[in-house]
């Protein structure tokens, strides 16, 4: 994906702290549509640093999704299809559908932060997403850790 491997750095120092920006488990997602803020809807995310590739799944009120996608350590970018699962939510909304979603890091926020396009036979359209790694996820593991 052309979006994801454009921009690369090379500072290695800053590309080994970036490596731990993509952790599996359980991430938030927000979309922008119809003039307000979808979500914080959660979604199940793993990373495979040998082939750059991340999977997962989640749903929203839109329905039940899979996210198949690809990432870049060295440009903190990532290029993911999410795609719905037909019959599942909302039944206006849901036509099973695929989104394309290209995010970038910023570290300012703290989050993955981009656009999801969308081209269906009954809707196009575009709009900002947001993804962040769930802290919930990991302060409670860090307290059982202590158990």
């Amino acid at each position: 994906m052309k979006f994801v491997s454009n921009g690369a750095t090379n500072d290695v120092e800053a590309q080994m702290i970036d490596i731990k920006l993509f952790q599996s488990g359980l991430w938030e997602s927000q979309y922008y549509q119809y003039d307000k803020w979808h979500g914080r809807h959660q979604v199940q995310l793993s990373f495979d640093a040998g082939q750059s590739k991340v999977t997962g799944s989640g749903s929203d009120d839109i329905g039940t999704y899979f996210i198949d996608g690809v990432y870049s350590v060295q440009t903190r970018r990532m290029g993911l299809t999410k795609t719905y699962q037909l019959g599942t939510g909302n039944p206006r909304e849901n036509l099973g559908h695929t989104v394309t979603i290209q995010l970038e890091w910023n570290r300012y926020n703290n989050q993955f932060e981009g656009k999801w396009y969308v081209r269906t036979s009954k809707f196009m359209g575009s709009g900002e997403f947001k993804l962040q790694y769930d802290k919930s996820e990991q302060s409670l593991s860090s307290v059982y850790d202590k158990v």
